[in-house]
């Protein structure tokens, strides 16, 4: 009776296979989703301040006219605000400080970021420094690190892509020209209190941003999925924002006013952000972003150059999870249909090439003589993506995989 009891060691090993993994989730952000859903940013913004500074990447959003109009939305709620647009594509350190600086001199009490995941970025920086009365580049890289607090101001997102994440995430880039160095940054201080995602802020988005943000968000959801710090939650929010990529983004490149491809890619976006807040990024992400910080690539089309090589690299060593990715893109469920590792690379590469993101990094800026130099970067500020992938690569394996994508 006792050996019925315990069972037998293969019916014990089946059992092992079928327990859910421990795990840690924190996901702070108050999200709120929907089109329109900017007209009542100053209803959830009066709750954390009387001032604020709006970050834009540039001056695009004052052109036409939609700072003006958040201004009257904060306005009717009795939030005043500046704006500062002093932003790059990838938000300089220096950028940064001057931001707090004219934040301070304002008298501004939180901080907003308007745009995509620049501009929230930038944010996000601001706001450490504004908190703090230090250079945002004392929390990227020194000996030691400084430490980001709970004197963070607090951060209001509002996104207007859909890719980066940013919104949803604690996790900020910084780019330093000196250096040629673009880590990313993030504490439990650095989520916003508030992420506006409203799709009706997409639909100008030009179709060149919308495939590179639509990329960086499936590399996102594939990298959180395959990490070794998934979760049974981030899985759910991987699985469900492949399945939305593979659906909507082709139809969100080809026609920006479409409002199921909008909605379905702002919803991809959002799931994905909030898997990186716990599940982060692995060693794809870690390589576009020294990438970045050496030739000052585009974020997406750096991913989209190098996916197919880390993919490759990576998958044997989690072979259940990339088969799966085939399946999710293709909207199709498991037992009815099985994938290979090599279906999977092939869909990807498929969205690659229908997004017209098919260009290698030595079209995108990075020079031959710089290749150790990227990689070099990766092991030293972004080592964690690198801890963080099923295949652990090493130096050898980051050159060959740059190699391979250039």
């Amino acid at each position: 009776m006792m050996g019925n009891l315990a069972g037998t060691t293969e019916d014990l090993m089946q059992e092992d296979k079928e327990m859910i993994k421990d795990f840690f989730c924190y996901t702070p952000v108050k999200l709120v989703f929907g089109e329109g859903k900017i007209n009542e940013t100053g209803i959830y913004t009066s709750a954390y301040g009387k001032k604020a500074i709006i970050v834009t990447t540039g001056d695009y959003f004052r052109e036409i006219g939609l700072v003006a109009r958040l201004q009257n939305i904060l306005k009717e709620s009795g939030v005043d605000s500046i704006h500062y647009g002093e932003v790059n594509p990838n938000p300089l350190n220096t950028q940064i400080d001057a931001g707090a600086a004219a934040a301070l001199t304002a008298g501004c009490d939180m901080v907003i970021g308007l745009g995509g995941g620049s501009a929230i970025d930038a944010a996000k920086g601001i706001a450490i420094v504004l908190g703090h009365d230090k250079p945002i580049w004392d929390f990227c890289m020194g000996d030691p690190v400084e430490d980001i607090t709970d004197k963070t101001f607090p951060i209001i997102a509002l996104t207007t892509t859909s890719g980066t994440g940013s919104e949803c995430t604690q996790w900020s880039v910084i780019t330093n020209k000196e250096t040629a160095e673009k880590p990313g940054i993030g504490s439990d201080y650095t989520f916003a209190k508030v992420a506006i995602v409203d799709p009706e802020l997409m639909y100008t988005l030009p179709e060149q941003a919308t495939a590179s943000t639509g990329f960086d968000t499936l590399a996102h959801a594939i990298e959180a999925y395959t990490a070794i710090l998934s979760t049974p939650v981030t899985d759910l929010y991987c699985e469900q924002a492949i399945r939305l990529v593979g659906k909507f983004v082709r139809r969100a490149v080809k026609n920006g006013e479409d409002r199921e491809a909008r909605n379905g890619m702002a919803f991809a976006n959002t799931l994905a952000g909030m898997a990186i807040s716990v599940g982060v990024v692995t060693l794809c992400h870690g390589l576009a972003h020294s990438i970045g910080g050496v030739a000052g690539t585009i974020h997406g089309e750096t991913l989209a150059a190098m996916t197919p090589a880390t993919m490759r690299f990576s998958m044997k060593s989690a072979p259940n999870k990339f088969k799966n990715i085939a399946m999710f893109l293709r909207d199709e469920y498991p037992g009815t249909f099985s994938c290979s590792l090599e279906e999977s690379l092939e869909e990807v590469e498929s969205v690659i090439n229908d997004l017209g993101l098919n260009t290698p990094l030595s079209k995108q800026g990075l020079r031959e003589k710089d290749i150790e130099k990227a990689a070099d970067g990766v092991i030293r500020y972004m080592g964690g993506s690198i801890e963080n992938d099923p295949a652990m690569p090493n130096r050898e394996d980051i050159l060959q995989i740059i190699k391979d994508s250039f």
